[in-house]
């Protein structure tokens, strides 16, 4: 009998099993022109582990279904409809496409709606502003277009490959720290239009444009030809650029050194490691409290701070924990605190370091520190939870636990739930089982999952187009509690 529930359980739960966060996608977009057409390029990247995927030969494929709206105001000047299909794959993968829009010049909105075809509830939305001023009969510079990678290919027919090159466009245009080399493409216009010697000037400055630092980095000066399109495909290295924000910058020249044309873009950068060598030596790390800390709490500190990390240090952290490199996660642990309060970074860290603490102890099981479970991360990212139901006796469930949010301060969400159970009985081990927090785990079939083990055929025999009708059942039931709990919680 428990061999037949373990396989009916593990054919629904391959068949409907969702992601485990949101769905989530990089989207960044360039504009070109080709003779008297201009066009926008939308780079879209989907993150693997953020869909739903289907079976299909014993292998696993995902589809997401998008909508692209160019707007100006209310009216719609363009629209654009496809699905976008992920490889057939064993396990989940990234997979990125590619949108090629016909636009004139003038000032737009991007709107992009995607919904996960295998799951109507997994949506995301992207909305930005852009313009269009590339000019048929002036020198201008299009988009940079920036590159994590850059391969030769023969391979005409795929959209990314231009000019002999396969061109990887930079996720999030976030450059994590094992990416040294930056790639560029740009087309320059209409060089032909002035007889005169030209080039071209790529500068890395410090902080974002609208900031005005002005501080300048990188510099790489390129000679060019008079021509009426040459588009332009480069290389620079970011070895030693530090983590930051940087905008980077394209200026036309001509042989009298009078800027012709000017485009920027902006991008981020991780880069613990060489934050390290770099800094190592300055006075307020010198004497700073994590100079001076036992190895054993360095190491026990990072671990308590996992879930305060951002997109941008939530890999250096995890590769600094694991490659045990004392030095750089002194750097790292002060530099933390000494951004988030430059006056009092050891009294940041105590305030936190006593909340995660306490949090250690509340939370801490078999499988280790209170933080790194996943109530104790979840408690130490979004903070105590408003409510939470308990249930350790229920007969036909294993003991649970539902935390209710009202609000989430991080992006301002409201009315969040998280259900946690014990899959395997041992005392304090719950595992995050679903959420409708964005970048959660979600799973749509938690209350299966939850329920069963009944010792009954109601469970052993639900095909997936009853599984909606089971929730009803559950929701209706007052033996079985968790999923009326999870309805009424608001």
């Amino acid at each position: 009998m428990k061999k037949t529930l373990s396989i009916n359980f593990l054919i629904l739960f391959l068949f409907f099993v969702n992601n485990i966060f949101g769905l989530d996608i990089s989207i960044t977009h360039s504009a070109f022109q080709y003779k008297n057409t201009k066009y926008i390029e939308v780079y879209i990247q989907v993150i693997g582990n953020t869909v739903k995927y289907k079976e299909i030969q014993n292998l696993k494929q995902a589809k997401v279904d998008f909508t692209i709206l160019i707007k100006q105001g209310e009216n719609i000047i363009n629209i654009d409809k496809f699905i976008l299909s992920g490889p057939l794959s064993e396990n989940p993968q990234d997979f990125i496409g590619l949108r090629r829009i016909k636009i004139e010049k003038g000032n737009y909105i991007l709107d992009i709606v995607a919904q996960d075809v295998n799951d109507k509830n997994n949506t995301f939305k992207y909305s930005e502003p852009f313009s269009i001023d590339l000019d048929k009969d002036n020198i201008c510079i299009s988009d940079i277009h920036l590159l994590a990678s850059i391969k030769k290919s023969n391979k005409n027919n795929n959209p990314f490959v231009k000019n002999g090159y396969y061109l990887e466009p930079v996720l999030f245009h976030f450059l994590p720290y094992n990416i040294d080399t930056l790639g560029l493409y740009v087309e320059l216009y209409n060089l032909n239009k002035a007889k005169s010697n030209k080039y071209i000037v790529f500068t890395v400055n410090k902080g974002f444009k609208k900031d005005n630092l002005n501080i300048q980095l990188l510099k790489q000066k390129i000679p060019l030809k008079n021509v009426e399109l040459y588009p332009l495909l480069i290389r620079l290295n970011i070895k030693g650029l530090q983590s930051g924000n940087y905008y980077l910058k394209a200026e036309l020249f001509n042989s009298k050194d009078q800027i012709l044309a000017t485009r920027f873009t902006n991008f981020q950068r991780s880069n613990p490691v060489d934050d390290a060598k770099s800094n190592f030596a300055l006075s307020g790390f010198k004497n700073s409290f994590a100079a001076k800390m036992p190895e054993d709490s360095i190491f026990y500190s990072l671990r308590a701070m996992v879930p305060l990390m951002e997109a941008d240090n939530s890999v250096a952290i995890n590769d600094i924990i694991s490659s045990k490199n004392l030095k750089t996660a002194r750097y790292f642990l002060w530099r933390y605190w000494y951004d988030k309060n430059n006056i009092d970074p050891y009294g940041a860290f105590a305030q936190y370091m006593k909340y995660a603490k306490a949090v250690d102890k509340k939370f801490r099981s078999q499988l280790g520190y209170g933080f790194e479970t996943d109530r104790g991360y979840i408690y130490l990212k979004y903070g105590m939870p408003s409510e939470i139901i308990t249930r350790e006796s229920e007969p036909t469930a294993p003991p649970y636990e539902i935390w209710f949010y009202d609000r989430i301060e991080q992006d301002d969400q409201r009315n969040i739930k998280f259900i946690f159970y014990i899959p395997s009985l041992a005392h304090n081990d719950y595992v995050l089982l679903h959420s409708n927090c964005r970048g959660e785990r979600k799973n749509p079939t938690w209350f299966y999952e939850l329920y069963s083990k009944r010792n009954d055929s109601n469970v052993r025999n639900v095909k997936p187009s009853q599984i909606e009708e089971f929730y009803e059942e559950l929701k209706n039931s007052f033996d079985n509690n968790a999923v009326r709990l999870w309805e009424e919680l608001k």
